[in-house]
C-alpha cells in the first residue's frame, strides 16, 4: 500500500509510466557494502554486508508487489517478446489496467569483491549502504575470502591418471622433510588479506601505468612546438623519498604497541589468578587452567624471552628489507629514482662532518614506506628457500622449527598490525616524474 501511493503522488497520467530522475545515489567503480538478496532471509537492518564495487547503473522496472527487480523489455519480434519480456509487459498492463504505472528505479550491477563474477548481481539502492566504519560491523565472515571453483572434472581424470604413484611418494618426501614444513609454515603466515592485496595492486598500479600528454594539433602552433610536445617523455607516480613514515618507523611503532598488550596481558593474569587464589579453590583450579591454556605470557621470564623475540624478529625485517629491495622489490620505473637516492646520500655521508660521530649509512628501510613492506611479504618464501637455507648456517630461520614458528607467528600478528592501521600505514604520498619509454 505503501508503494502505490508513493506512485500515486507522482504527477502523471494514468498508464504512464513513473520515472526516477533524481539521478543514481552511487557511481560506477564506488566501493560499497552490498546485502546478498539470493541468500538473504533476514531483516535487511540485521542482514549482514559484503564488500562490493559497483560496475553499472541504470534504471529498471520493480514489481510493485514483491520488489524485485524485472529483466528490460525488449521491442524484438519472435521469441524476444516470450519469457521474462512477456512477463513485464503482462504486468505492466496490468498495473495499467489498474491506473498506475510502473516505477522505474535506479539499480546497480555489483560485484562482491573476492568471489567469483558468476555472483554478480543487479540490486537495488536499498540494498547497498556506504562503505562507513559503523556498516562494517556488519560485516558477513565471508565477505572478501576468495570463491574458488570447483575443479572440473576432466582435470581431476587426467591428474589421477598423470601419476597418483608419484604424486604420493613426493607428497611422503615432503611431509617427513623438515626444511619443506617450515617453508609452508612461513607460506601461509606469509598470505595477505584482501584489504592489503586491494593496496598492492593499487601501489602498482600508480607506478606502472604510463600517462602520455596530449599531442598539440593547433594551426597556431609552429611546427618545431608541435614536435617538441610530441616528443615529450610519458608520466607516471612515484614514491616521494624519503617517505614521512618509512618501514623503521613503522617496525618501531609495531614493537612499542604489542610490547604494551604483553604488559596488559601479564598484568590482567596475575590480577585474575590472584583473584581466584583468594575465592574458593573449586573456581581457582578452573580458573588458573583455563588462563594457562590460552595465554603465553606467565612470568616475567616469558615475557622478556617475548621482547626479544619480537625484536629479532624486526631487525631480520629490516635486514631482508635492506638486501632484497634492489634486486626484487622494484619496479622497472623505480630503479632510476634509486640509483639516484643512493649517490646522492653517497655524498653526503662522505663530506666530512664536524661532529664527532660518523654519519651511519642510510638504508633503504630508513627511506622507503610500508608498500614495500606489503611487496617483501610477497617475496618472503622465496627468498628464505632460495638464499637463507645455507649449510652449517646456524642464523638460518627455515633449518630451525622453534625459529621458524616464532618467525611465522611474528609475521602473522605484523601482518594484523598493519591491517588494523591501513590509513595510518599508508597514506598515498606521489610525485609526478617524467620516464622513458
Amino acid at each position: 500500500m505503501a508503494d502505490t501511493a508513493a506512485t500515486n503522488d507522482l504527477p502523471q497520467e494514468s498508464g504512464e509510466e513513473a520515472v526516477d530522475y533524481s539521478g543514481p545515489k552511487y557511481h560506477a567503480q564506488q566501493k560499497v557494502l552490498c546485502i546478498d538478496t539470493n541468500n538473504n532471509t533476514s531483516d535487511d537492518a540485521f542482514a549482514p554486508l559484503y564488500e562490493a564495487v559497483i560496475r553499472k547503473s541504470e534504471l529498471k522496472y520493480i514489481d510493485p508487489t514483491t520488489q524485485k527487480i524485472l529483466p528490460n523489455r525488449k521491442r524484438g519480434r519472435g521469441r524476444g517478446r516470450v519469457g521474462a519480456a512477456a512477463a513485464v509487459d503482462a504486468l505492466d498492463q496490468s498495473t495499467n489496467d489498474l491506473g498506475t504505472g510502473l516505477l522505474q528505479e535506479w539499480c546497480h550491477h555489483v560485484h562482491f569483491n573476492g568471489w567469483n563474477s558468476r555472483w554478480d548481481r543487479w540490486v537495488t539502492e536499498r540494498d547497498i549502504f556506504e562503505n562507513t566504519i559503523e556498516n562494517r560491523k556488519r560485516l558477513s565472515e565471508n565477505s572478501g575470502k576468495v570463491a574458488r571453483s570447483q575443479p572440473k572434472q576432466k582435470e581431476e581424470t587426467k591428474k589421477r591418471k598423470r601419476g597418483a604413484a608419484t604424486t604420493a611418494d613426493t607428497d611422503a618426501e615432503s611431509s617427513s622433510s623438515p626444511l619443506n614444513r617450515n617453508l609452508q609454515l612461513i607460506t601461509r603466515a606469509c598470505e595477505l588479506p584482501f584489504t592489503l592485496q586491494t593496496v598492492l595492486c593499487d601501489d602498482r598500479d600508480n607506478i606502472t601505468v604510463k600517462v602520455y600528454p596530449p599531442p598539440i594539433l593547433s594551426a597556431s602552433c609552429s611546427s618545431k612546438q608541435q614536435q617538441r610536445r610530441n616528443n615529450e617523455k610519458a608520466i607516471t607516480m612515484l614514491h616521494v623519498i624519503p617517505a614521512p613514515t618509512s618501514i623503521v618507523d613503522l617496525m618501531g611503532q609495531y614493537i612499542q604497541t604489542k610490547k604494551q598488550e604483553d604488559l596488559e596481558t601479564f598484568a590482567n593474569y596475575h590480577r585474575r589468578l590472584q583473584r581466584d587464589l583468594s575465592g574458593n579453590s573449586s573456581c581457582s583450579d578452573g580458573g588458573v587452567g583455563e588462563e594457562s591454556s590460552m595465554d603465553m605470557i606467565l612470568t616475567k621470564e616469558d615475557l622478556k624471552m617475548n621482547k626479544k623475540k619480537r625484536k629479532e624478529f624486526a631487525l631480520s625485517i629490516l635486514a631482508l628489507m635492506d638486501a632484497s629491495l634492489p634486486l626484487f622489490l622494484l619496479y622497472a620505473e623505480e630503479r632510476d629514482q634509486f640509483t639516484k637516492l643512493m649517490a646522492q646520500f653517497a655524498k653526503e655521508d662522505d663530506k666530512p662532518s664536524d661532529n664527532d660521530h660518523q654519519t651511519p649509512k642510510r638504508q633503504p628501510s630508513h627511506l622507503y614506506p610500508a608498500e614495500y613492506l606489503l611487496r617483501l611479504f610477497v617475496k618472503i618464501p622465496y627468498l628464505l628457500s632460495e638464499f637463507d637455507v645455507k649449510k652449517n648456517n646456524p642464523a638460518s630461520i627455515l633449518l630451525a622449527d622453534e625459529k621458524t614458528q616464532d618467525f611465522a607467528r611474528f609475521l602473522s600478528e605484523l601482518i594484523v598490525f598493519i591491517q588494523t592501521r591501513v590509513d595510518e600505514c599508508f597514506a598515498s604520498n606521489y610525485q609526478a616524474v617524467e620516464v622513458d619509454d
